[in-house]
């Protein structure tokens, strides 16, 4: 059984902003009045999954370092190093982010790691056999892999159209 069709604005799981944006969606294809929603082409996928997992172990390197510094006088500089990581990743993985995404929609997700926000990301799973403009088409339950903090989800699309 199919799932519901993703569509520009629809709900996902992380709270900030709450919703598909900005795309831009699909500039010919609407599914319930709405421009629909394309991920990556799955080709691509894997190295970005790569650079993924590379930078969540930088960071939680320098989390370790931090919590190791804990009550020591070396605490501010461990601490200063672990934002210093996470803002230089958060670029590194945003920027590859947008160049991969061979066209397929960017959902900006501003949810604070605390600092900084989890950034662009793209869907990484979308349909292997249904294309919108030559991309995977989306649905929910498909994941976003964004810059840096955890996968999101596309948790509601159209129900009358249905994906899969």
């Amino acid at each position: 059984m199919g799932k519901p069709a993703a569509r520009i604005t629809d709900s996902v799981a992380h709270p900030l902003p709450p919703k598909l944006a900005p795309g831009p969606g699909s500039p010919n294809v609407l599914i319930g009045g709405l421009p629909a929603w394309r991920g990556m082409r799955l080709a691509a996928v894997g190295a970005l999954q790569s650079a993924k997992q590379a930078a969540d172990t930088a960071i939680k390197l320098a989390e370790s370092a931090t919590q190791a510094a804990s009550g020591t006088p070396g605490f501010p500089a461990a601490k200063a190093a672990e934002e210093a990581t996470k803002a230089s990743v958060a670029a590194s993985m945003g920027s590859l982010i947008t160049s991969s995404a061979g066209g397929a929609d960017i959902h900006i997700c501003s949810t604070p790691l605390p600092i900084p926000p989890h950034g662009p990301g793209v869907v990484i799973d979308g349909s292997a056999t249904v294309l919108i403009n030559g991309l995977p088409a989306c649905f929910m339950g498909c994941t976003i892999l964004e810059a840096v903090g955890p996968t999101n989800k596309i948790v509601m699309g159209c129900t009358t159209v249905l994906i899969g």
